[in-house]
């Protein structure tokens, strides 16, 4: 992970004068991408990986069903979820935010390349959740349930969720939950969820108390696997999601687009065994007590986590860093050198 995000750190360097967006972001996922890969092609053990981005778009990044660590039928065998790169934007346009994310289970079920609409919660309540109804009509109860169990009441409740900068279907949402007092943190630009889930255990500020709206599937899985390490009374419930469905519809200002499935879509999802029509909580992402470790590093300057974007000292060694997140909320800050 620190690999990858020196990778896609220094493919900065390489854009050309009047590149387009799309062509800076597929350079840093693919710098990030063959960073990474290379090491990780050579793990003494096998890596199946259960949850990647990129697949659905034939972008550079790991994919779902891929094999990686050295070939022999004798290794270990690990599950492993990978983003090269959370927050692709952030690197192409300079700002702050992006991370590499990677995590390690036992019992990771594999996603294909789709969205969720998720909700965190405390375990004990994320079977009686119903995310059923429309999610700007279910959202109040869901807050009024989850601020009863945490022993609040809803205005005091802290919420993060999606941004609304690429598209306004969250905007609606937002008013609702902001409508009932909650403080609701909205990301600028993309939404890079690790922060908000590591101020559980002291690492970022405000502390959230639930995590509402859309997320990738392998972003969820990642997340599912990192509350499972750091606070595993608290879970996700949720729905999976369209992406065709929005991108047909970017005008919306409500969720509904997110539940409107491609053909496409819908085959992959019966292929690999899921139902869009029923919710899901964390356990059928990761089960519980299963997952092994977690690593995040900086890509670009983090200030909620407190962790810099690649840089070279006075001596030209370039310094990466991140994240090790164990078991029981064990976490490690790593700072590593790489001289060219």
């Amino acid at each position: 992970m620190a690999s990858a995000a020196l990778g896609a750190a220094e493919a900065r360097s390489g854009f050309a004068d009047g590149m387009s967006l799309n062509d800076r972001k597929i350079a840093v996922d693919g710098a990030a991408t063959e960073a990474a890969e290379k090491i990780l092609r050579q793990a003494p053990f096998r890596i199946r990986v259960a949850a990647g981005e990129g697949e659905r778009d034939d972008s550079p990044g790991a994919h779902s069903g891929q094999w990686l660590g050295l070939e022999n039928g004798t290794l270990p065998k690990v599950d492993a979820v990978f983003d090269y790169v959370d927050g692709t934007e952030l690197v192409a346009e300079n700002l702050p935010g992006a991370l590499t994310l990677g995590g390690f289970g036992g019992d990771v079920r594999a996603v294909p390349d789709l969205q969720a609409y998720a909700v965190l919660a405390p375990v004990d309540l994320l079977e009686d959740l119903d995310l059923g109804p429309s999610p700007e009509v279910s959202v109040i109860p869901v807050l009024d349930r989850i601020a009863k169990a945490v022993g609040k009441s809803p205005d005091t409740l802290t919420v993060s969720t999606h941004s609304v900068a690429s598209k306004p279907m969250h905007s609606t949402l937002v008013e609702l939950m902001r409508g009932q007092g909650s403080e609701v943190l909205v990301p600028e630009r993309v939404t890079v969820e690790p922060p908000y889930l590591l101020s559980l255990i002291g690492l970022s500020r405000p502390r959230i108390d639930t995590m509402i709206g859309a997320i990738g599937l392998s972003e969820l899985a990642f997340a599912a696997g990192l509350i499972d390490l750091i606070a595993p009374d608290l879970g996700f419930v949720f729905r999976l999601a369209s992406i065709a469905g929005p991108r047909a519809e970017p005008e919306l200002t409500n969720l509904d687009a997110l539940f409107k499935f491609s053909e496409d879509e819908e085959i992959a999802l019966r292929r690999s065994g899921w139902d869009k029509d029923r919710p899901y909580t964390s356990k059928d992402l990761v089960r519980p007590g299963s997952s092994r470790g977690a690593a995040l590093f900086a890509v670009t300057d983090n200030p909620a986590l407190g962790v810099s974007a690649p840089r070279p000292d006075e001596k030209g060694v370039v310094h990466v860093e991140g994240f090790l997140v164990k078991p029981a909320a064990r976490v490690g800050r790593i700072r590593l050198g790489y001289r060219r």
